[in-house]
């Protein structure tokens, strides 16, 4: 691996559920900086409601994207699929397909996602684009896209099956934790990461499902990554950031990284 930069990460928003502070929904960008024949121009981490006016707003060709991956099923993780797929189906001309990958029930739920908002459409046209669907099996790692994806299961649901990732790429790796309360699994999606992606709701409360940076300070040594980030953070986590009263590093809606 040489020490060039070989990765690009823009973070699309560091929202939570509510978009509290008019911040964005968590959702993330990657792409290769050198692509090689086969493997995805651009990756969609998650898809909430500000996905696509996001990416519009940033002029990126929504073309791009072959490989949306999903956290799990709660709307501000998943509901832009259905502006993502109409902007497709009328204003965007794909010549590759499409992924999206997730959880068990993706197939099921984006469809019927779909199918809420503009149900005239997926009833009256033909799909003008090729859209494949993979639906993960936690701890086993895929190979997608030319990209390298191992799921593991967090706590942030009582139904469906949320999921963090590692991911291998172009010889480097990154993580996430998805939405989730402290759950050992994250100690393994962060391992030897050149970057870790945690999401902290809150600064002390303890909320269920979520983690706060109250479990981050007591667990953080834990986990072996090169660069942390805070995402998903809620108006209590954002004050103390700003103010330097945190030990760790916010991410910022907007942000670029190359790594």
């Amino acid at each position: 691996m040489t020490d060039a930069p070989a990765l690009a990460l823009t973070v699309l928003g560091t929202g939570d559920a509510f978009a509290s502070g008019g911040h964005p929904h968590s959702c993330y960008l990657a792409e290769p900086l050198r692509r090689e024949e086969g493997e995805a121009r651009a990756l969609l981490i998650d898809c909430g409601p500000t996905a696509v006016p996001t990416l519009q707003g940033m002029n990126f060709d929504l073309g791009k994207i072959d490989l949306v991956l999903l956290t799990h099923h709660h709307g501000d993780h998943i509901a832009g699929i259905a502006f993502l797929y109409l902007n497709y189906q009328f204003m965007v001309r794909r010549e590759t397909s499409l992924t999206v990958a997730g959880p068990p029930g993706t197939e099921e739920k984006c469809e019927e996602i779909f199918r809420a908002n503009y149900g005239e459409t997926a009833d009256l046209m033909k799909r003008r684009f090729e859209l494949n669907y993979i639906e993960l099996v936690e701890d086993r790692e895929h190979e997608i896209c030319g990209l390298n994806v191992l799921p593991k299961r967090v706590t942030h649901m009582r139904k469906g099956i949320p999921y963090g990732y590692r991911i291998r790429w172009k010889g480097r790796s990154f993580g996430l934790s998805g939405d989730t309360e402290w759950d050992e699994n994250l100690i393994d999606l962060a391992e030897g990461t050149d970057l870790f992606l945690a999401e902290c709701f809150s600064a002390g409360e303890k909320i269920p499902f979520h983690t706060s940076l109250k479990d981050l300070e007591r667990e953080s040594d834990r986990l072996r990554t090169r660069r942390l980030l805070l995402t998903h953070m809620g108006e209590d986590v954002r004050r103390l950031t700003a103010a330097g009263k945190s030990l760790f590093e916010a991410a910022r809606d907007g942000q670029r990284i190359e790594f």
